[in-house]
C-alpha cells in the first residue's frame, strides 16, 4: 500500500513538472518572440546606426562567411485552432465534450493555442518545440452530477441512505456494512482500500456524511495541455533526397486524459517530383509500452503538398498525407488506414490562415475506451457492447435528471436482462464521427 502511495506522489510530482513546463515553455515564446522582434525593430538611435555601420564596415569578410556557414535560426509560430487534431485524434474536442456532456461532434469549439518554436542549425540539427494550451473550460466540472463521497467516487443512493439514517440503523450489518461504510453501494472514503477490511485507525473506509455532496470530476481542459520536444537531424542526400530521423515526447499535465509517449521517427523526402509535389514517406516507431492515447506501435504516412502563388503577396499551401497504423494499442490490437488529413494554409506577409479536415476511413481503430473514455470513476451504466460497430458512448445521454429516468424505466421494465444491456446501449451511443473539421489563425517569425 506504502508502495503505491509513493507511487502516486512520484506520479503527480512528475506531472505538476509538466505543466509547469508547458507554460514556462508558453511564457518564453512570448518573451522571445517580442524581445528578438523589439531588438531588430529598435534603429532609431542614430549613434547606434552608427555604431552598426562601422561594426560591418570592420568586419572580416573571411570571419562573416565562417558565421554564415555556422548559423542558428529560430522559427516561431502562434496559432489558435478550434480543436488540436493531431493523426486523426481530437485532443481537445472529444475531452470538452466529456466535461461538457455533449454529443462528439466533427467540429469542435475547444479553442486552444498552439505556440511552437524550432532552433535550427545549418548543420541540420534542429530542436523543436511544441504545446497545446487549452483556452476555454480550463476548471474542472460537476459532469455527472451525483451526491458523492469523494471526487470521481461512486454516486451514492440519497434514498437508502435516508432511509437507513430514518431507521436509525446505524449499526454494522453482518458484511461489516453500516449508514457511512456500505462498499457494495458505494459508500466509502476517498483513504479506503477495498482489499483490506475497514479499521478506524488503519484503513479509516467510514464516510465523514459532511462530505457527502457533489463534486468537480477530473475534467478541467487544463488537463489537456501537452508539449511536444523534439530533437532530429535533417541530411540532403542529393539525388537521393533528403532524410531526417529524430526522436520525440509528448508530455501530457494529466493522466487521466492520455499518458506520457515517445516516437522515434525516420522522414524521406523522395527526389522525384519535389518541386512539383514534394513527396514524403515518413514512419514512427511508438517505444512506451502504455500506449494508453490509443495511438499505435508504428504509423506510417505517405504525404504530398505544393506551395501555389508562391511570388505572389498572398500564396496557398496545400498538404495532403495518408497514415497507415500497425496495432492500435496494446488492448484493441487493430491495424488499418488511420487518418487521410488535408490541409489548406493562406499565408500573407507573416500571418496564415488555415482549413482543415481528417478523414478516418477505419473508425474501429478509434472504437476503443482508451481514445473515448470517461472522466468519472461513476460510469456501472457505460457500455461498450463491441469495438467493431464504430459506436461509443454518447457524453450527453450518461448523466443528468432526464437520462435517470430513462435508465430507471429500463432497470425495471418486466425484460431480460440482456434486453435491459442492449436497450441501455442504444440509448446512449452516437456514432463515432469520421470527419474532423478545424481552423486555425496564427502568425510566424524568424529571427
Amino acid at each position: 500500500m506504502f508502495g503505491n502511495i509513493r507511487m502516486e506522489r512520484q506520479e503527480g510530482l512528475f506531472y505538476k513538472l509538466n505543466l509547469k513546463i508547458v507554460y514556462t515553455i508558453s511564457l518564453l515564446f512570448h518573451i522571445l518572440s517580442f524581445q528578438i522582434y523589439a531588438q531588430q525593430k529598435n534603429i532609431t538611435n542614430p549613434k547606434q546606426k552608427s555604431q552598426e555601420i562601422k561594426t560591418v564596415i570592420e568586419s572580416d569578410p573571411i570571419e562573416e562567411e565562417e558565421k554564415e556557414k555556422s548559423s542558428v535560426t529560430i522559427d516561431v509560430s502562434h496559432e489558435i485552432v478550434n480543436d488540436y487534431v493531431w493523426r486523426g485524434q481530437s485532443f481537445t474536442g472529444d475531452f470538452l465534450s466529456r466535461r461538457d456532456n455533449l454529443p462528439y461532434s466533427s467540429f469542435a469549439q475547444a479553442y486552444t493555442y498552439v505556440p511552437i518554436a524550432r532552433v535550427t542549425h545549418t548543420s541540420g540539427f534542429y530542436f523543436e518545440l511544441e504545446a497545446n494550451l487549452a483556452m476555454k473550460g480550463r476548471a474542472d466540472r460537476d459532469s455527472d452530477q451525483r451526491l458523492q463521497a469523494f471526487p470521481g467516487g461512486g454516486q451514492i443512493d440519497s434514498n437508502r441512505f435516508i432511509n437507513r439514517y430514518v431507521s436509525e440503523n446505524y449499526l454494522p450489518d453482518a458484511q461489516g456494512n453500516s449508514l457511512f461504510y456500505d462498499r457494495t453501494n458505494n459508500v466509502y472514503s476517498d483513504k479506503c482500500n477495498l482489499s483490506l477490511p475497514e479499521n478506524p485507525f488503519t484503513n479509516r473506509c467510514a464516510v465523514d456524511p459532511t462530505k457527502i455532496r457533489p463534486y468537480a470530476e477530473k475534467n478541467g481542459m487544463a488537463r489537456t495541455d501537452g508539449l511536444f520536444t523534439t530533437f532530429a537531424y535533417e541530411m540532403d542526400a542529393g539525388k537521393f533526397g533528403t532524410f531526417t530521423a529524430g526522436t520525440w515526447w509528448y508530455f501530457k499535465k494529466d493522466r487521466s486524459s492520455k499518458y506520457t509517449w515517445n516516437e522515434f521517427f525516420i522522414w524521406w523526402e523522395l527526389p522525384w517530383f519535389k518541386e512539383l509535389l514534394n513527396p514524403t514517406l515518413q514512419t514512427f516507431t511508438q517505444t512506451s509500452y502504455d500506449v494508453g492515447g490509443g495511438y499505435g506501435n508504428q504509423y506510417t504516412s505517405f504525404s504530398l503538398s505544393h506551395t501555389f502563388f508562391s511570388d505572389k503577396p498572398v500564396s496557398l499551401e496545400w498538404t495532403s498525407s495518408a497514415g497507415y497504423v500497425y496495432v492500435n494499442n496494446n488492448v484493441s490490437k487493430k491495424s488499418g488506414v488511420n487518418d487521410i488529413t488535408t490541409n489548406f494554409k493562406f499565408l500573407w506577409k507573416d500571418y496564415f490562415l488555415s482549413f482543415n479536415h481528417a478523414y478516418r476511413p477505419d473508425i474501429d481503430l478509434y472504437d476503443n475506451n482508451r481514445n473515448f473514455f470517461t472522466t468519472s470513476d461513476t460510469t456501472g451504466l457505460v457500455t461498450n457492447l463491441s469495438e467493431r460497430d464504430g459506436r461509443t458512448a454518447d457524453p450527453s445521454k450518461l448523466y443528468g435528471a432526464s437520462n435517470d429516468f430513462v435508465y430507471t424505466a429500463i432497470n425495471q421494465a418486466n425484460i431480460g436482462e440482456a434486453v435491459k444491456v442492449f436497450a441501455r446501449d442504444q440509448y446512449q451511443s452516437q456514432m463515432i464521427p469520421r470527419h474532423l473539421f478545424w481552423i486555425g489563425i496564427g502568425v510566424n517569425q524568424t529571427f
